[in-house]
Formats: structure tokens, sequence, C-alpha cells
């Protein structure tokens, strides 16, 4: 059986840069690919925050008049009501079962 010829030096080194260049390459492919799920991610946010807003705006119709610091007082006041909470803590136990 013969034996497999050994690489040169210059094989070797040019070996070595090919795989440099298919490291970059991956490494480039991973950053574009995080970019494109950073972006997915940031309008699925946007269309849900969207979405609330306006189900606010169409339960409480003055909102649309209301300052962003009036908005937010109204919604803590009722969201820190007994009821409110009640309904959050049994959601929140729901989702751990």
């Amino acid at each position: 059986m013969t034996k497999p010829r050994e690489k040169t030096r210059e094989e070797l080194t040019a070996e070595i840069e090919d795989s440099k260049k298919k490291i970059q390459q991956y490494e480039n492919r991973e950053k574009i690919l995080r970019q494109k799920l950073s972006r997915e991610e940031r309008r699925e946010r946007n269309h849900r925050l969207i979405v609330r807003g306006a189900v606010f705006e169409s339960i409480v119709p003055e909102a649309k008049n209301m300052t962003d610091e009036e908005a937010t007082a109204l919604l803590r006041l009722a969201l820190t009501s007994e009821p409110a909470r009640e309904y959050l803590k049994k959601r929140a136990e729901g989702a751990t079962s």
C-alpha cells in the first residue's frame, strides 16, 4: 500500500489561508443573520406596541387627548386595582403550570 504524499509547506500555507477566508465568510454570514433576527424582533415588537396602543385607545377614547404622563397614570391606576392584580396573579400562575 502506498503512503499518501505529504503536503508541501506552500500547500499547507494555502490551505490555512483558505480556511481563514472561510472563517471570515462564516463570521460575516453570522453577522448578517443576527441583523436580520434583530430587525424581525424589532418589527414584531413595534407591531405588538401599535396593536396594544390601538386597543387602549379603542377602550379609552379619551386617551387620544391625554399626555403620555396622563395615560401612564391611568394605566397605573387601573392595573393596581385589586381585580387587575388578581387577574395578573392568576395569569402568572397559569403560565408557570
